[in-house]
């Protein structure tokens, strides 16, 4: 999913495709800045989440530590993309949305 909001970000504000928040959605900036930054921040955490994958079908026998540490990885880099998405629209908008000026 990362890859198609990647190679072909929603060009408009809407309710149904794309990285969808309060922050994201205050106006096209932020919009678009929400989308770049989010679609390759999930694209990387789905890379790492293949190699986590690739690795673990090769260990040949998981023990329940093994699966327990792949299931907080799998959460973390399912959840991970928001909270930091989310902390570079703070850093770039203020609370109306306009750009920051340093």
């Amino acid at each position: 999913m990362s890859a198609i909001t990647l190679f072909y970000p929603p060009k408009k504000i809407n309710a149904g495709y794309g990285y969808r928040t309060k922050a994201s959605m205050r106006n096209q900036q932020t919009w678009e800045e929400a989308n770049r930054y989010s679609s390759k921040l999930m694209l990387f955490c789905g890379i790492a989440l293949v190699i986590t994958g690739v690795l673990s079908f090769f260990v040949s026998s998981l023990s329940q530590t093994g699966i327990i540490t792949g299931t907080i990885l799998t959460f973390l880099f399912t959840l991970l993309p928001v909270p930091l998405t989310e902390r570079h629209l703070k850093k770039l908008f203020d609370k109306e949305g306009n750009r920051k000026t340093e």
